[in-house]
């Protein structure tokens, strides 16, 4: 009997002490559970500009855990980003361009409308946002894919000395292009050097030799009228017949062509640019002709201020010539029409990144909890601050658009325009052969149809926006 009682208050303890074991493993693992750790990979912006908005919100959700991670060439960024999700890894919250949505969108989980809905979104941010960032799912209900800190846009840089010099009367650049073909002229000076210009009106005509050559010649294909695509956009139709704005232009997609390669094609009244002004392998092409004085115009976005402040530093290292940094100044984008006379909508091209987070995240809602901390306005604020990047929000412009150097960028985020691209670096490398098809002599109309094909081959065959129609 003794036996059988030590035996069974050996089993009875025994069996306590196991379930008082599994009992502790599963609160562990309970809490294991609601810890949250979010990896973000973002291009160009050093840690420390994130580093107090992380640390704030870490603070505030102490079961949350950001590792960010740096990054600073795009094409690999987005191979890695890609190969990682293929395999079920990756980070969980990530940027993207705005030009690579509409491939990439499967790879996206949609922000919970619990967050955020759609009209609130659109009260929120500029128009070009919720035209790239808000796309309808397979039941073709419209779902937030991307939560963007900031627009940038295209806008004029140009040496006021020069327009002092040639353009008196005005002192500045005109508001129209066409206007701006005979300042071009009259600015260009023509000799007998290697580069055979002593000074270039505006950098333009070329794909090779300038930064966002692709990006200006979709800016004027916006600008002329242009119809990308068919209204069901399964087909491109830049090449087209359709879309003119004004009674003159019967195919818009090739008259930008033309107008934008006018200014490197020697048979043009406006030649200013060539493949000698500045140097094709190189990291500032145009950027450092314009710090040196030898071009008047140039093209680009908000962080290209910075750039030219740089390479006058770097060539007043090397003991050359530069431009005064007084002298640089920023115009809005022309336009095909008069701002102050016409009734027309004006049209700039927009670039920027927006924050979205991968399909493959396990804590996808964290994810995009973060992300509307890092979008709400006092976040946005030290961001620009930090950077200059013009703001995304509708409610920050005003303010924005009274600083005197970028100003202008926060001045045209409300008419910002873009358009759905099935294959940003394809597009790219297709306008490009265009461009030089141009300036080899081949006629506009051809190349452009020609890249309308081309452009076609890479159209996903049930268009960007496909929806299910139920049988029910």
């Amino acid at each position: 009997m003794r036996k059988i009682v030590a035996i069974t208050v050996i089993l009875v303890l025994t069996l306590g002490t196991l379930s008082g074991c599994k009992k502790q493993t599963n609160t562990t693992t309970t809490v294991k559970k609601d810890d949250v750790e979010l990896t973000y990979y973002r291009l160009f912006d050093d840690e420390d500009i994130f580093e107090p908005l992380i640390r704030e919100y870490e603070s505030e959700n102490s079961h949350v855990t950001i590792n960010y991670r740096k990054f600073t060439d795009p094409e690999q960024y987005l191979d890695l980003i890609i190969n990682e999700l293929a395999e079920g890894e990756g980070p969980d919250i990530f940027s993207m361009h705005n030009t690579w949505f509409t491939q990439h969108r499967k790879k996206l989980t949609p922000i919970p409308n619990t967050l955020i809905t759609t009209e609130d979104f659109n009260n929120v941010f500029v128009s070009v946002a919720n035209d790239d960032l808000v796309s309808p799912d397979s039941t073709g209900t419209d779902q937030i894919y991307g939560l963007p800190m900031y627009v940038d846009t295209l806008a004029l840089y140009y040496n006021q000395d020069h327009f002092e010099d040639a353009v008196p009367s005005r002192g500045k650049p005109a508001s129209t292009w066409e206007e701006l073909q005979e300042d071009v002229y009259k600015l260009t000076k023509a000799d007998n050097s290697f580069e055979r210009f002593e000074v270039a009106g505006i950098a333009m005509g070329r794909a090779d030799n300038i930064l966002r050559a692709i990006d200006i010649l979709y800016l004027l294909m916006i600008q002329f009228g242009t119809d990308f695509y068919d209204e069901a956009f399964t087909e491109a139709t830049f090449a087209d017949a359709a879309g003119a704005i004004t009674g003159s232009l019967s195919h818009p997609g090739v008259d930008a062509l033309s107008f934008f390669t006018q200014f490197a094609l020697p048979s043009s009244k406006y030649y200013t640019w060539n493949a000698y002004l500045a140097d094709d392998d190189s990291a500032e092409k145009e950027v450092k002709t314009f710090a040196r004085g030898k071009a008047s115009m140039i093209i680009g976005y908000s962080y290209l201020y910075e750039q030219i402040l740089d390479e006058i530093a770097e060539l007043e290292k090397k003991g050359q010539d530069t431009i005064n940094s007084s002298t640089i100044q920023i115009a809005t984008i022309p336009q095909v029409e008069d701002p102050e006379t016409s009734t027309s909508k004006r049209d700039t091209y927009a670039s920027y990144f927006a924050e979205t987070v991968a399909r493959t995240s396990e804590n996808s809602e964290e994810a995009w909890k973060f992300l509307s901390f890092l979008v709400e306005k006092e976040n946005l604020e030290h961001y620009h601050t930090e950077t200059n990047r013009p703001t995304s929000r509708r409610d920050m412009i005003e303010e924005q658009a009274e600083d005197a150097t970028y100003g202008i960028f926060a001045e045209q985020i409300g008419y910002a325009e873009s358009f759905p691209i099935a294959d940003a670096d394809a597009y790219e490398e297709v306008f490009a052969e265009a461009i030089e098809a141009v300036l080899n002599t081949e006629d506009p109309d051809d190349v452009m149809k020609d890249a309308q094909e081309k452009v076609n081959l890479y159209m996903p065959s049930e268009g960007f926006y496909p929806v299910t129609v139920s049988t029910e």
